[in-house]
């Protein structure tokens, strides 16, 4: 298994040469404009404030790697489906002995180098340091901020530096640029319950067809939980003897501690996310086992300390699918930590574990304004090429697009091979135009659909309706694991990265319920006319592909 144990730095590199120099040339390592929108600078950081710094090692072969991962996702080729151990990734990707040298010796120039640690798989770096320290290694000011919204207080600095030397030897330095995650907690519905509007598991099973599902005990469901959005077992009990449909009223979830997260397991502790993301995989999975990542830390290395600890286990221990419903605008991310990020799911992706990700509740964007231009707000990590990200739909008869679905266009991340052709098909027809507002030439989100309005879930014994992506991605990702459990039971392997194989499959021919109907919004308040995204036959930046249809959804499944 996977542990977070800490090297010291200090006897990883004990009798290595410095030779860095302490006066060396500093090259710029990233820089922002501003604060992200809601955060209002109060003054400098107190110098003898403490904090955390963490360097991500930049890792080798990387463009090797994902050539590596996509022939293991695409079907017919021979590497497809042999997914690979943590060991043979770091085969591949372990950073240079160079970099954790050098990095070593200007830590060690001053003063840090003593009390600074590596992670297992020895490519994370941390060490305390104050802020007058990190300021003169960092060549940096840091300031104090307050976030207007949640009261949270953080000291960033906006531009870093590193010695030339090391410029291509780090990939990321954190807490710099990078504020948090935007909560994306569904949103509370408070209009009285009806029978004909409210989305239940029952609702579900028949517009997806799941229904009858039975017995089904193999592979493990994951579920991502961050931000103390905890999930509370009393509750998901009362749904399930409420809302089970395949005869599985006693299924539960087991929660796993990752990086200091919690599993409380009294009555009063509950998230609104980690109760939607539970109760609806638990009703969907049958008896598969159902696990709840219950992940501490900071909010800048989340993704990549869970994933670490997924790529740590074994796999008969790992999950065949991980449901996440978390993110934030790309530009919260910064280039260089949504990288690392993304890459680090095509490692998970290569180990045979399907991602998938809520598109976001902003449709094309909230404030729709970046570098004070006029432009749609890509959502991450809804963006990243390896990931499967969800878009959500409203109505059963027929679906339609959820307005507020996230979708469009990455600005950090071209466009993939997979998704070339139906992509650029689309843009050719592109009945919305604004073509200036997004990066037509970046990775396009999102990839499939699912019901996204008005769920009723558990929530200290009480029911609660919500809406958002969050409740798609649960959705999407437990059907899946559907597809994977009776895979597993024939002798083949978990699907892994879903993408290529999914874009692969012929319109009308590939397990999805094709949404034509409907428009997402944004960009509430600005000078931008009629924005949003329109479904449309075939693939769109609103739904995807469409939604899932079970038992077409298996036949090809298992036919891969």
């Amino acid at each position: 298994m996977f542990v977070s144990a800490q090297i010291p730095a200090l006897l990883a590199f004990a009798g290595a040469a410095l030779a860095l120099p302490s006066d060396v040339p500093m090259s710029l390592f990233e820089t922002v404009k501003s604060a992200p929108k809601g955060w209002a600078m109060n003054g400098p950081a107190a110098k003898d404030e403490t904090m955390e710094l963490r360097f991500n090692l930049a890792k080798q072969n990387t463009e090797q790697f994902h050539e590596l991962a996509l022939n293991i996702a695409t079907p017919g080729h021979a590497q497809y489906g042999k997914h690979l151990t943590l060991e043979q990734i770091d085969a591949i990707v372990a950073p240079k002995p160079e970099s954790k040298d050098l990095l070593f010796q200007w830590l060690g120039n001053h003063g840090l180098a003593d009390d600074a640690t590596f992670n297992s798989r020895g490519n994370v770096v941390k060490v305390n340091a104050t802020i007058s320290q990190a300021e003169a290694l960092l060549r940096a000011n840091y300031n104090s901020y307050t976030n207007a919204n949640t009261g949270e207080k953080a000291s960033r600095a906006l531009s870093i530096h590193i010695p030339q030397a090391l410029v291509g030897h780090i990939d990321v330095i954190q807490p710099t640029t990078f504020f948090g995650l935007k909560p994306l907690i569904p949103t509370v519905k408070n209009e009285t319950f009806k029978a004909l509007s409210q989305t239940v598991p029952d609702t579900l099973a028949q517009l997806y067809g799941f229904g009858d599902v039975r017995n089904l005990t193999s592979g493990i469901m994951g579920i991502a939980g961050f931000q103390e959005q905890f999930a509370n077992h009393r509750d998901l009990s009362i749904f399930m003897d409420y809302f089970a449909v395949q005869g599985n009223a006693d299924h539960g979830f087991t929660c796993v501690s990752v990086d200091g997260g919690e599993c409380p397991t009294d009555a009063l502790s509950y998230g609104v996310e980690g109760n939607l993301d539970t109760q609806y995989a638990a009703a969907i999975t049958s008896e598969i086992p159902n696990v709840y990542y219950s992940t501490g830390g900071d909010t800048y290395s989340i993704f990549e300390d869970l994933a670490n600890y997924l790529l740590g286990l074994d796999a008969a221990s790992q999950p065949n699918v991980l449901s996440v419903s978390y993110g934030g605008e790309e530009t919260l991310f910064g280039l260089s930590l949504a990288e690392a990020t993304c890459n680090v799911f095509a490692e998970l992706g290569s180990a045979g574990i399907s991602i998938i990700f809520a598109s976001g509740d902003s449709g094309v964007g909230d404030s729709c304004n970046i570098d004070g231009q006029d432009a749609y707000e890509p959502f991450f990590p809804a963006g990243c090429p390896w990931v499967t990200t969800v878009g959500g739909t409203a109505g059963q008869a027929p679906e339609t697009v959820w307005s507020p679905s996230g979708g469009g266009f990455s600005n950090f991340f071209g466009r993939p091979s997979w998704q070339n052709s139906i992509v650029s098909s689309w843009l050719a027809s592109n009945p919305d135009g604004n073509t200036q507002y997004y990066n037509s030439s970046g990775r396009a989100y999102p990839d499939v659909a699912a019901g996204a309005d008005f769920f009723e879930i558990i929530t200290l014994g009480q029911e609660m309706g919500v809406s958002g992506t969050s409740c798609a991605a649960p959705v999407f990702a437990s059907i899946i694991q559907l597809v994977n459990s009776q895979r597993i039971d024939a002798g083949k392997p978990a699907l892994g990265f879903l993408n290529p194989w999914l874009y692969s499959l012929p319109t009308g021919a590939n397990g999805l319920n094709d949404i034509t109907s409907g428009k997402s919004n944004g960009c509430s308040g600005t000078t931008i006319s009629k924005p949003g995204f329109s479904a449309v036959t075939g693939w769109d930046p609103v739904t995807g592909l469409g939604s899932p249809n079970y038992p077409k959804l298996l036949s090809v499944g298992m036919s891969v």
